[in-house]
């Protein structure tokens, strides 16, 4: 298998395509943690597909999480920032951000 970060948009898509009918063969198997795996390969392979441009300092919504996701800084296709409400420092793949407004006023971008 080719790096992701070699990929063309096409062989990306493919590649998604393809780890997402593995997910579902993991989820019919009972599977959890090979299906946590195969869902963290498919949100890289989409962060190839997501133009690190599109992503500025301030708060995401982020798929599969009830939470937001204020980010601070990006490393090539990681998102490097704070949880809502706590103070520890992540890393999430940007292919798994979208944009939101700020929790509240007081917090700004």
């Amino acid at each position: 298998m080719n790096r992701y970060s070699r990929m063309n948009r096409k062989e990306l898509k493919e590649e998604i395509r393809r780890l997402e009918e593995e997910e579902t063969r993991a989820r019919r198997s009972a599977m959890p943690g090979e299906e946590a795996v195969i869902r963290q390969k498919i949100n890289f392979a989409k962060s190839y597909l997501t133009d690190p441009a599109t992503i500025r300092p301030g708060w995401y919504a982020v798929e599969g999480d009830d939470r937001r996701f204020r980010v601070e800084r990006l490393n090539g296709v990681m998102a490097w920032g704070f949880w809502e409400g706590e103070k520890i420092e992540s890393a999430l793949p940007i292919g798994i951000l979208k944009p939101v407004p700020p929790p509240n006023p007081s917090e700004g971008e």
